[in-house]
């Protein structure tokens, strides 16, 4: 049986959020980073004989770099994986069952074919750099760990561009909901 396209590429997108966010695997500290959701877009370069992708979906991100969960969503609404991470490790839910990781970083080289910076979007989606790491200023946002973090549309439209500098080339764009 095959696996649609859109639900390998909610997959991807997934582990690519959820692999960006982790960090070290320790309980959350009190009054952690509030959650967020919205709508994602993430594109990877080709390199070598890797072909070019893009996937997006809609996500629910709740805890810290610590330990959280990320559910991803398909185009009709419904769960189509979700990654959890903490100090027993990761795990990935979706048409494939439950896969078990030492953490993220491995979640995200096994899936994805290359581990991703680790501990920042979850500060980086509330518009600031992760303390975690030393970052420099730029004129529409900052840059971190190897990325761009554009905010230039941060306060009117809640969108967040990243891209990483150096190959293969990879930039998420997050479009968060907004409370009223």
């Amino acid at each position: 049986m095959t696996v649609p396209v859109w639900r390998r590429a909610a997959t991807v997108a997934a582990l690519s959020l959820s692999c960006w966010i982790a960090g070290c695997a320790t309980a959350p500290p009190a009054g952690g980073v509030p959650p967020v959701s919205g709508r994602l877009l993430v594109k990877v370069a080709a390199i070598a004989d890797q072909p070019a992708q893009s996937h997006s979906a809609a996500f629910e991100l709740s805890g810290d770099e610590r330990a959280g969960q990320m559910k991803l969503m398909g185009p009709l609404g419904a769960q189509v994986a979700l990654a959890r991470w903490g100090a027993g490790g990761a795990s990935l839910q979706d048409s494939q069952g439950t896969r078990e990781f030492p953490d993220l970083a491995s979640l995200a080289a096994e899936t994805l074919g290359e581990p991703l910076p680790l501990g920042a979007l979850m500060h980086w989606l509330q518009g600031r750099p992760w303390a975690g790491a030393p970052h420099q200023d730029q004129p529409e946002g900052f840059s971190q760990l190897g990325w761009r973090v554009n905010l230039a549309h941060w306060s009117g439209d809640a969108l967040i561009e990243a891209t990483r500098v150096d190959p293969p080339g990879v930039s998420v764009r997050a479009k968060l909901d907004r409370n009223p």
